[in-house]
């Protein structure tokens, strides 16, 4: 702006010279141009120096959506966008032995294994955000005291029929859910493999593009109501400080245990059942690794002569394992809409490392070591 003062009072001076020659009155209207060019040319410089542009209120906004770091609020993990308001899906998955492997296990946020009649155990496994996942199988049905923890996360179940108690509580409470075995084949197919050698049970299996397509065209809510807000805290390192737990297992039953075997290399757990045999997603062909490992101990019983068991999910004190260490918690249920709390000791916030969960709902009197 100075360089071009410059130029206007050399123009100015060229023309005070032109003027020399023109009568008084012209010579002083001349000047008195010149001297109004300058000012004006001053006084742009001044308000471009002291009167910088701002940015507009659009502007601002994007630069803020650009700097906004959204977590996945069932893992603690940086996600791309917001998927924090997602109802989680929950997928019942078979564990007997003969059905596995299984069937996008590997892509859960969160694993939770419990005892059913006879021994055996399921998994419900939650899903922030199912795109992408891919297979999901094979798929069972759901009991009573996994619909309650799936009620705590707000979760929409997808499952094939249930146990009387657990479809009684759906359908007293209208809670929604998917189930196969009420909404037709159109959401599910039956592997033929499995099916000719391994048995009808075993073979019932879905994707996430199929759950995605039904949920675009239901009415099912597919978000949090605006009050929601999930329990769990996450940190880069959740090793607490406590004793070794570098090979932990949970035995739920004489049929069947549960191992973890913790990697320094990785900072997770490889998951293990029956004595030693890796649990594997049949879709990567990878075994189940997690970061955090939940045991809950707690009053189980046999409800019905059908072998029906039931839980205490009140809450009690159980075990958190991340990082080849262990600590004593507490945990809370409480109602049956409330989420599943985990705590110290002393009544503060239990901080999970970044990354899966696998939690195990045990009788309390079932062993259960750590190494």
């Amino acid at each position: 702006m100075k360089k071009w003062i410059t130029l206007l009072l050399a123009a100015a001076l060229l023309l005070a010279m032109t003027a020399c020659g023109s009568s008084g009155a012209e010579e002083e209207s001349v000047q008195t141009q010149v001297s109004e060019t300058v000012q004006e040319a001053a006084q742009s410089e001044t308000k471009t120096e002291t009167e910088p542009e701002t940015e507009t209120a659009e502007e601002t906004q994007t630069v803020a959506d650009e700097n906004q770091i959204y977590t996945n609020p069932l893992t603690g993990e940086v996600t791309d966008t917001d998927i924090s308001a997602n109802r989680p899906i929950a997928v019942m998955l078979n564990l007997l032995k003969i059905s596995l492997p299984q069937s996008g296990n590997g892509s859960a946020d969160m694993l939770i294994e419990a005892t059913e009649e006879g021994g055996i155990t399921r998994i419900m496994a939650l899903y922030q955000d199912i795109s992408g996942v891919g297979n999901l199988g094979t798929i069972r049905s759901t009991r009573e005291y996994f619909t309650l923890l799936a009620m705590g996360f707000d979760a929409l179940m997808v499952h094939a029929g249930g146990s009387s108690y657990a479809l009684n509580l759906l359908s007293d409470t209208g809670y929604e859910s998917i189930n196969f075995l009420t909404i037709g084949d159109s959401l599910y197919w039956r592997d033929s493999y499995r099916l000719n050698n391994v048995g009808t049970e075993h073979s019932m299996y879905t994707s996430s593009d199929l759950i995605e397509g039904y949920l675009e065209t239901t009415t099912k809510r597919t978000s949090h109501e605006s009050d929601f807000v999930s329990p769990y805290t996450f940190t880069e390192d959740g090793t607490p400080d406590g004793d070794s737990a570098t090979d932990v297992t949970v035995s739920f039953s004489s049929y069947k245990d549960t191992e973890f075997v913790y990697d320094e290399a990785t900072g997770t757990y490889a998951v293990y059942f029956f004595g030693g045999d890796p649990y594997i997603d049949e879709n990567t062909g990878e075994q189940v690794t997690v970061t955090n490992i939940v045991i809950l101990p707690t009053l189980q019983y046999t409800r019905d002569d059908d072998g029906r068991q039931a839980y205490d999910l009140t809450g009690g004190t159980g075990y958190f394992a991340c990082g080849g260490k262990y600590i004593e918690i507490n945990w809370e249920k409480g109602d049956m809409y409330d989420p599943l709390v985990l705590t110290n000791t002393d009544g503060s916030q239990l901080d999970l490392g970044v990354g899966k969960t696998y939690i195990c709902l045990v009788g309390d009197t079932r062993p259960i070591t750590f190494e």
